[in-house]
């Protein structure tokens, strides 16, 4: 297995290596980065590179050779998968290209991205600039359907949320973010909604003040509407949430969690759900 994930890992770097990017200002106007610690800010809306290190490099020195010599690098990685296919079991190999594409996908995607909102988004807006990232885009929508032919695989077509978490897991933004602190989370940050941010704000100016088995009702309604899921494990987590979201006295944590509740035989419950179903109709009426 080490010598498989060795394999892997000679081949993902090199999509990652020279990768060009930027992460625009503009993503202080979401919610979920308004209160992202000044010294992170320091990244945002510039140039950056990853070196043949995997460092990040603050300033626009890459140039477009470089980029043809990426071009290059991808397409020994389609000879190397080849050989691979014939070396390895058909399950090692499954389980190698299955994890590549992954990785090579979600770079081809963030790539698209770049070059499709680079006049909007990106702090650099020269013709010099903008054909590197065209370039780097071509690199890979090029190279993205010669691995498929090869692996067999087909990629997939992401929405936001599963880029995301796909850019989450990749080596490179580990790296990145080991030096961010991390983030509190709130009551919208577990409700899997996208409007999650409103439905937060409609519960909270209903019951500012809820607590105790009354908070717990609210739960299960979110539960019901399949947009909350609560384990055992989650749930010390998801308690400190609601203190920090709702800021006053909610109870204990077994006034919430100690029990199950029990809808037929507590008239509290029937009436907050009810209230519930009227105020958050409009966010779950497709669901």
């Amino acid at each position: 297995m080490s010598d498989l994930n060795s394999k892997f890992n000679e081949l993902s770097n090199e999509i990652y290596r020279n990768f060009i990017f930027y992460i625009p200002l503009s993503i202080l106007d979401m919610e979920e980065f308004k209160k992202l610690p000044d010294e992170s800010k320091s990244v945002l809306d510039r140039i950056t590179y990853i070196d043949d290190d995997l460092n990040f490099i603050y300033e626009n020195s890459l140039d477009l050779p470089t980029l043809l010599i990426k071009s290059g690098k991808l397409r020994t990685n389609c000879f190397k998968l080849l050989e691979y296919k014939e070396a390895l079991s058909e399950s090692s190999f499954n389980y190698l290209s299955e994890n590549y594409l992954k990785q090579l996908e979600t770079y081809t995607f963030f790539s698209n991205q770049l070059s499709l909102y680079f006049e909007r988004n990106s702090p650099v807006k020269d013709s010099s600039t903008l054909a590197l990232f065209n370039c780097q885009n071509l690199n890979f929508n090029t190279n993205l359907p010669e691995v498929e032919k090869i692996t067999g695989h087909k990629a997939q077509n992401f929405n936001a949320q599963i880029f995301i978490q796909e850019v989450k897991e990749t080596p490179v933004f580990k790296r990145f973010s080991a030096t961010l602190p991390p983030r509190e989370k709130y009551f919208r940050n577990f409700i899997s909604h996208e409007k999650n941010i409103e439905i937060e704000r409609a519960i909270l100016k209903k019951y500012p003040t809820i607590k105790g088995k009354k908070l717990r009702y609210i739960i299960d309604f979110l539960v019901k509407k399949e947009v909350l899921t609560i384990t055992y494990g989650t749930q010390t987590e998801l308690y400190n949430s609601l203190k920090r979201t709702f800021d006053c006295n909610i109870g204990t944590y077994p006034s919430i969690f100690g029990y199950t509740v029990n809808e037929n035989k507590d008239s509290d419950y029937s009436r907050i759900t009810n209230e519930l179903e009227a105020i958050l109709n409009d966010y779950f009426k497709v669901l």
